[in-house]
């Protein structure tokens, strides 16, 4: 073995804290788990290593499939056999293995330098770092891990084209009759929970992995089937999707003009959770000409969206669900005009509600009630004005996809 380490390399070693005396390192290398090539079940295995075998020492990624973790000496016989029990229970699922490679720093500090940078020499860890920036949380228990990964494997042989769903976006303006603004994507969650069996939505943690999870299925089937929009496309997804392969290969295959068609909608809530990697998102998004939707903010919550928010989203998704019609006025009465244009009212499911946006100056409008509106002339030519109902037919027709 040539023993010679170029200077830099040593340098940018010791700078990402490869480099400790009195310590053991761990590298564990999970290309032999298939399901780890999935982000989101990668970064679960990352924290679960980081919570439940090293207590919460935290890990250096040194490729998008290999991580070191450094623990004090006295620790290392402990983690070790933590570590290894992750393993075993591996096995024993068949889920594959991790190589695990052993290191004391008091005497094999060069070797360990060599493993790092066969790893850190042959690709980049970038998307993987960001994907873990969003995971804070480990699984609570190895089955909860073993869950997941099953649950893998379900997402991934199922046919999403069997469990997509669309909703249309509706333009209300009063004195124009209502047109087709644009249509959500999403999966059926319920769907899902009956194909894998699993009550997913009982559990955040679960629920905010399987959502990953699809995303990311849902990315590789507009990128397979480049079917072409009504309208605005609006995608619903976790942030984590955005830095996802699969987004890359949408951005690669649809064509530009759909591209700049797109929106994607984020949770308020997860997008908040990372500072630093939401702002990653907007400013490609912006680049590319995608616009940023916040979505489930509650219609009694939009005076705690900061000044930077407002700013940022092309849309804002007010929930307004079983919100009274004097709830949206007061909520939305002091919002500006150029806010008020961007506002979505979402989960509509009375005419009242419907009408209520109108008269602030609300643009577009999503829900379920939607239909129910459009289904009665006298209700749209009362919210719209007279003759909007004239062409009610083919909105009708449009509104029952």
């Amino acid at each position: 073995m040539n023993r010679s380490i170029p200077r830099e390399a040593l340098e940018a070693i010791s700078k990402s804290d490869l480099h400790k005396p009195e310590h053991y390192a761990f590298v564990l290398d999970f290309s032999g788990i298939p399901a780890a090539r999935s982000l989101t079940v990668f970064c679960a295995i990352v924290r679960y290593v980081e919570d439940h075998c090293a207590l919460g020492v935290r890990a250096k990624l040194l490729s998008r499939n290999a991580i070191s973790v450094l623990v004090p000496s006295s620790e290392h016989r402990r983690v070790g056999e933590a570590i290894t029990g992750l393993n075993v229970f591996l096995l024993s699922r068949r889920y594959g293995g991790m190589d695990i490679r052993i290191f004391d720093l008091d005497q094999e500090t060069l070797e360990f330098a060599f493993c790092c940078l066969e790893y850190l020499r042959s690709s980049s860890s970038d998307l993987a770092q960001e994907f873990l920036g969003f995971h804070t949380d480990s699984p609570t228990s190895i089955s909860q891990l073993g869950e997941l990964i099953e649950l893998e494997r379900v997402v991934g042989q199922a046919d999403m084209s069997m469990h997509v769903r669309f909703q249309s976006i509706w333009q209300l303006a009063y004195g124009t009759a209502p047109k087709l603004y644009g249509e959500e994507m999403w999966v059926s969650m319920a769907a899902m929970e009956e194909i894998t069996g699993k009550a997913i939505m009982r559990d955040p943690w679960m629920f905010s992995r399987f959502t990953e999870l699809l995303d990311n299925r849902v990315l590789s089937y507009i990128a397979k089937e480049r079917s072409t929009p009504r309208g605005r496309q609006f995608l619903n997804l976790n942030p984590v999707a955005a830095v996802s392969a699969n987004f890359d290969r949408v951005i690669k295959t649809l064509p530009m003009v759909q591209i700049r068609q797109l929106i994607v909608e984020f949770a308020l809530p997860v997008w908040r959770s990372n500072v630093k990697v939401a702002s990653s998102i907007l400013k490609r998004f912006q680049r590319l000409g995608i616009g940023l939707a916040l979505d489930a903010v509650p219609i009694n919550s939009i005076a705690n969206l900061s000044e930077q928010e407002f700013d940022v989203a092309r849309f804002l998704k007010i929930y307004v669900a079983t919100a009274e019609p004097d709830t949206v006025k007061e909520n939305l009465a002091n919002l500006s005009d150029d806010v008020i244009r961007r506002v979505v009212l979402c989960r509509c499911e009375t005419p009242e509600q419907i009408e209520a946006g109108v008269k602030l100056g609300v643009m577009y409008f999503q829900g379920y009630g939607l239909s129910e509106f459009l289904n009665k002339p006298e209700h749209v030519e009362r919210v719209l004005g007279s003759g909007t109902a004239n062409n009610l037919t083919r909105v009708q027709l449009l509104a029952r996809r």
